[in-house]
């Protein structure tokens, strides 16, 4: 493969790859909760250009007395909007992050989303699925840029929200691998019905309320995600239907989970699976079995759409007691009402971390 070429067709057409932390001074740092930077790490608070005046924070680390070019680890984030810098505390991806930095011995880069943190924009409620897109692909042209990386050495992991992400991010890149925790293969619709099916189930809802619940739940994700329908347009013909937006788990106005329809009418239309289908490089899907936010049978879905064009190149892995935020449970109920549970990133990373070095290798 010409590397040169790869790198180059997909930052045609937009993204841009200045080098990370060329123009650190001039955003300034107003995150008052962050820990960074870390011991044993260097860090550069740098920038992108996003179009316009807006200006988003990248935080690159290395290893601190390291020279010359190392392998690289691209972050991709969760759906909220929360900062991706380390903070003081010392919950379950907290821990997972600082290990990401201090253990690794790699170039790690993320990017704050607009409106969050040190970023310029947002806000971050008004911020749709194809900008953040966008946005992380311009950051991890710029990756390939830094004068800190191996180009030729560069990965792509994404938590959460981020491994829906990661697929579309590592097409057409001449990567060394793609890694992800806690996210799936099928379609957002899917998995958004599975989420409130799980959790109506774990929080010891009667059958009847199951049935009505997931009737009613399927009528208004239909409309929203399927048909792409606002709420007032909604409302405007069918009130009950409207007023079953308040069923929705996560739903505040005209956002869920912080974010605006259009991040997740646009997250209904990505092609997950086929984005799988097309990555071309190996891959390590991570999951908790207490995860309920989304199903196992999806994160393996990953490994058998890879595994199914290249024998053995996905590995799956499904680690018992652990759940979606890191922390390990002795029970699914346990873990759903997020009681006496233990943060556990290290069984994580005991698996994340060897497989970044044997493909870096």
């Amino acid at each position: 493969m010409n590397w040169a070429c790869a790198i180059a067709c997909v930052l045609i057409g937009g993204f841009v790859a200045p080098s990370a932390g060329a123009a650190g001074d001039q955003l300034p740092r107003r995150n008052p909760s962050s820990a960074e930077p870390l011991a044993r790490v260097e860090t550069t608070f740098g920038e992108i250009a996003a179009g316009g005046d807006l200006r988003l924070r990248t935080i690159a680390t290395r290893p601190e007395g390291s020279s010359g070019r190392l392998p690289a680890v691209y972050f991709v984030q969760w759906l909220s909007c929360d900062s991706v810098e380390i903070g003081t505390g010392n919950d379950g991806w907290t821990r997972m992050l600082r290990s990401l930095v201090q253990d690794s011995g790699m170039v790690v880069l993320r990017l704050e989303k607009a409106g969050v943190g040190d970023s310029e924009g947002g806000p971050c409620s008004e911020l749709d699925y194809d900008t953040e897109l966008a946005h992380h692909r311009q950051a991890l042209g710029s990756l390939f840029e830094h004068p800190w990386v191996d180009r030729e050495r560069v990965f792509v992991f994404g938590a959460s929200m981020g491994s829906n992400f990661a697929p579309l991010l590592a097409r057409g890149l001449p990567l060394r691998g793609v890694a992800v925790w806690g996210g799936g293969a099928r379609t957002w619709f899917e998995r958004q019905l599975g989420f409130e099916r799980r959790a109506l189930e774990l929080g010891g809802a009667a059958g009847a309320q199951i049935d009505d619940r997931m009737r009613k739940l399927g009528r208004i994700y239909a409309a929203v995600l399927l048909d792409r329908r606002n709420l007032d347009e909604i409302a405007a013909n069918d009130s009950a239907l409207a007023a079953d937006w308040k069923l929705v788990t996560g739903s505040a106005g005209t956002t869920q989970f912080g974010r605006p329809l259009a991040f997740h009418q646009q997250a209904q239309v990505q092609q997950w699976a086929a984005a799988w289908e097309s990555v071309d490089a190996p891959v390590l899907a991570l999951f908790g079995e207490y995860d309920w936010f989304d199903d196992p049978a999806a994160v393996e879905l990953i490994g058998t759409i890879v595994n199914r064009r290249t024998p053995g190149r996905a590995q799956v892995h499904i680690l018992p007691g652990i759940d979606h935020h890191f922390v390990r449970y002795r029970s699914p109920a346990e873990a759903f009402a997020e009681s006496g549970g233990a943060p556990d990133a290290a069984a994580v990373m005991d698996i994340l971390l060897p497989w970044l070095h044997q493909h870096a290798d």
